[in-house]
């Protein structure tokens, strides 16, 4: 049972994980303006470096769970989420939330501070993954697969759009 509720949330925070960082590769505007609103320096580097980040956490927890790599890349991502939200909060401004890129209507704040514990949660999951676990190495590449897909699948249409989007804005 222990490894079956451990390979069903490693391969949940992957999916998100790795849709999260769709979204943002997707409709990266979306994500420097909050990055911009919260005054991060490098907006750029930091825009491409996040959802990075995201996908090589989402496909290490499927495929690699057991290195500690994994669990400090999840682990480090929930952090730097709860701190965009501590940061908002101490301030006191709002800053709209692109987590999920421009689908996502919420505010940066209590959300991402309450998410830390499930964060860690994952990586302490992902480092005791039972060696029998039913995601083992087939259903990890069947899911890394497919999620692919999925993400391929959001991504060509959003850029189609924010392309679209970008020309209209564009005076010939």
């Amino acid at each position: 049972m222990y490894a079956t509720l451990n390979a069903v949330v490693r391969i949940v925070a992957a999916a998100l994980l790795i849709y999260a960082a769709a979204q943002k590769l997707a409709a990266p505007r979306s994500f420097r303006s909050t990055l911009a609103a919260l005054r991060i320096p490098h907006v750029v580097f930091v825009s491409v470096s996040v959802p990075l980040l995201e996908l090589t956490a989402g496909f290490a927890l499927l495929s690699m769970p057991r290195f500690a790599l994994t669990a400090v890349l999840v682990a480090g991502l929930g952090v730097t989420f709860a701190a965009a939200g501590a940061l908002v909060l101490i301030r006191g401004t709002r800053v709209k939330c692109s987590c999920f890129g421009q689908a996502d209507g919420g505010d940066l704040g209590l959300r991402q501070i309450a998410m830390l514990p499930m964060w860690g949660g994952v990586a302490a999951l992902a480092i005791w993954t039972p060696d029998r676990s039913p995601a083992g190495p087939e259903l990890a590449i069947g899911v890394t697969l497919a999620l692919s897909v999925f993400a391929v699948l959001k991504v060509v249409p959003l850029t189609r759009k924010n392309r679209e989007y970008m020309q209209a804005m564009v005076p010939e």
